[in-house]
């Protein structure tokens, strides 16, 4: 290769390093590959056997709220097991324990439990969440597969975006053909220091129904990187919103059980 074609290949890289840096917003992160991001993600998924979360918390819908002390423990891939209780004098209020694909749930004030599926639970709570899903918020981890091919990477101040769709649109048209029919688009926020998704989007148009959950003030604590606040947002009819504030996280502890005994004096939830 000739004098003239080594500065020729030189200046094309140049230019075009600098073009695309020109084209990052204002604040955005390092330029980064994708398969490269997606590297980083998956090493920084927390890895745990069980996980122990101590915390407060509020839940609100559009008539009412309440807030409350929280506990959960989780089984990795078998169960989640939530303890709630009175947050001014700690009086247990309810106790509720999750599988794949059933869960019970007492009611302590009442005297009264459930026992079913998780979609009659979900509908009862009005919180469209399978297991994994709720695994995946509570153990402060990615909700989607974003290696897919379906994830472009796009740059925003603070945050890698990850999104299945186009953010930005020239234009309607092209903002718009191409996803005529897709029932779902996703969104996930990436913290460009932990490489945790500090926030994530998932919309269903055609039913109305969508949610985000927000990761605030991710740190390491032991082997995981967790956030100090959990929030979600559910909007199907009414929105839902629920906030963990987290006091306390335990992975892999010993001697963590799950226990769960209805007694025989409650009466089934109608």
């Amino acid at each position: 290769m000739n004098k003239s074609l080594y500065i020729l290949l030189f200046s094309a890289l140049f230019f075009s390093a600098c073009k695309s840096s020109k084209n990052l917003p204002e604040g955005a992160p390092a330029a980064i590959k994708l398969k490269q991001l997606n590297e980083q993600i998956n090493a920084a998924e927390n890895q745990f056997n069980t996980l122990h979360i101590v915390g407060t918390g509020n839940y609100s819908n559009d008539k009412d709220g309440q807030s409350f002390r929280l506990e959960i423990r989780i089984l990795y891939d078998s169960l989640i097991w939530v303890d709630i209780a009175d947050p001014l004098i700690g009086i247990k209020v309810a106790r509720a324990i999750i599988y794949k694909d059933s869960v019970a749930f007492m009611n302590r004030l009442e005297k009264e439990y459930f026992t079913g599926n998780v979609g009659a639970l979900q509908q009862r709570f009005k919180l469209d969440f399978g297991f994994e899903t709720l695994q995946s918020i509570l153990g402060g981890n990615t909700l989607f597969v974003l290696d897919d091919k379906e994830f472009e990477l796009f740059y925003k101040p603070g945050a890698y975006l990850l999104s299945d769709f186009n953010p930005d649109p020239k234009g309607e048209q092209e903002g718009m053909e191409k996803y005529f029919g897709k029932e779902k688009f996703r969104q996930a926020y990436i913290d460009p220091t932990t490489f945790k998704p500090a926030l994530q989007v998932q919309t269903e148009p055609a039913f109305g129904k969508s949610y985000t959950v927000e990761n605030k003030d991710i740190k390491a604590i032991g082997s995981v990187k967790y956030p100090e606040t959990i929030a979600l947002s559910y909007t199907q009819n009414e929105t839902t919103n629920v906030r963990i504030d987290v006091k306390k996280v335990g992975v892999d502890e010993s001697g963590l059980n799950f226990p769960f005994n209805i007694p025989s004096s409650y009466a089934k939830m109608r």
